[in-house]
């Protein structure tokens, strides 16, 4: 498990310095209008591929029967399916999206009324193909904790993302580089998973049994995957109604900003701790326990600590990384920041997915999903940008009781277990107020 987590922190840490570097280079070269734009794109697109998620990969780590060719022959054919589906319903979304805009129904002054955004919709219904024809490599090698291969293929599709989307920004400077640089590192991603990672050559097949084994296991990670796509990112579909372009590409250079952390901590949980906890129950149920409170105290030191650094300092990384256009996603930042604490329960969701309980994800993101669409809009009505903003965070919240109820149940609540969060949380406020007192000195601002 540390070998595995070690390989993808470090292609994570790769991957996001990367992103990071690429972004400075891009917000030079585009309006903060284009990253709005693009952040509603991704978060539409994202949202159909939730909506349609039917848990394959999930199935092959878990299933006894993982390795088995007829298996792995019908979860790829299944894969195949549902991306030829998800390309025509991502059609249908543009021209849908185009249609209401120009009729009129969307707001005259938001990110859907653009007239860019239709083709730009359009254009991933190619992701979505591109992302069907995946090989099964890719789970197998999720299954067995094969952390370095893993990594080595999502880096290098990150860089060949970075290279196209800047040459093409360079040359046209137009929002077309965001959804080309997007489409290649689809593109890299599939062709690497293909060539790149060893493995048995596993065909499109049909077996009935394990048709049916992987519907039985991926009707809940469906139902999963749609209230938790509402949940970590319905947000941003309601602020793209709420606010004007430039507004919401402010808050979309803070989300990106706030993903460089939770992108690491959600990979580690989906690919690691899963792959982990589920490899105790089969192995030996007993050691769960151990593994669970080991794993859930160092996540709670990291997103403490961070959240604390973020929500007093977090501004001045906005403030030294890009120009005046994008410094009002400095105190979106510092929010978004404090809300990686609420990030702390999905170390526990990994366990609820090993024991076969995904019903109980699907509830705790059905309770942030509802906070989401109540608070956004009440703390919009209220505050304006800062009160939805308010509202997004406080959401995140809202299945912790739930979370508490589980780990009470299964043994796993202990003061132990639950005190580390509020240490670390301290101790980054603290280095937060050290560091923002040192650079108002340094910088005379």
């Amino acid at each position: 498990m540390l070998r595995a987590a070690g390989w993808l922190v470090g292609s994570n840490l790769g991957a996001q310095a990367l992103r990071l570097g690429s972004n400075l280079v891009l917000t030079r070269l585009l309006a903060p209008e284009a990253f709005g734009l693009v952040a509603v794109v991704n978060t539409l697109y994202f949202g159909l591929v939730m909506f349609s998620d039917l848990g394959i990969w999930q199935s092959i780590v878990t299933h006894p029967r993982g390795q088995d060719a007829r298996f792995l022959g019908t979860a790829f054919s299944v894969q195949l399916v549902r991306a030829a589906l998800l390309a025509v319903i991502v059609l249908g979304v543009a021209l849908a999206v185009g249609g209401a805009a120009g009729a009129g129904w969307m707001p005259a002054d938001s990110v859907y009324a653009d007239p860019r955004l239709p083709w730009m919709i359009a254009a991933f219904a190619l992701c979505a193909l591109l992302q069907g024809a995946e090989s099964m490599r890719l789970a197998l090698a999720q299954r067995e904790l094969r952390g370095r291969e893993l990594a080595r293929l999502e880096l290098g599709a990150q860089i060949v993302a970075a290279a196209v989307t800047i040459v093409l920004a360079t040359v046209t400077r137009s929002v077309a580089a965001l959804v080309a640089g997007a489409l290649a590192g689809a593109a890299a991603r599939t062709l690497l998973s293909h060539v790149a990672l060893p493995g048995p050559v596993v065909r499109p097949c049909w077996d009935r049994a394990s048709l049916r084994e992987l519907v039985g296991f991926g009707q809940w990670v469906f139902v999963s995957s749609i209230v938790g796509f509402l949940a970590a990112h319905g947000e941003k579909l309601i602020l793209g109604a709420l606010l004007v372009p430039a507004s919401f590409g402010q808050y979309a250079i803070a989300a990106l900003l706030v993903a460089a952390v939770a992108g690491l901590y959600g990979s580690l949980n989906g690919h690691v701790v899963f792959a982990s906890m589920s490899q105790a129950l089969r192995s030996d149920p007993a050691a769960l326990r151990a593994l669970y409170a080991r794993v859930q105290r160092v996540a709670d030191l990291a997103l403490g600590g961070v959240a604390g650094l973020l929500a007093v300092a977090g501004h001045w990384i906005v403030w030294l990384l890009y120009d005046a256009r994008y410094q009002g996603a400095g105190a979106v930042l510092q929010a978004l920041g404090l809300g990686l604490v609420a990030m702390r329960h999905q170390v526990v969701e990994q366990v609820m997915f090993a024991m076969g309980q995904p019903a109980r994800v699907s509830a705790n993101n059905l309770l942030r999903a509802a906070a989401l669409v109540v608070l956004v809009p009440a703390g919009h009505a209220v505050a304006g940008e800062r009160g939805a903003v308010a509202g997004v965070v406080i959401a995140q919240f809202a299945a912790w009781p739930a979370s508490l109820h589980f780990k009470h149940r299964q043994g796993l609540l202990s003061w132990d277990t639950e005190r580390a969060w509020m240490v670390a949380l301290v101790i980054g406020l603290g280095l937060g107020a050290v560091v923002d007192v040192a650079l108002h000195h340094a910088l005379g601002r």
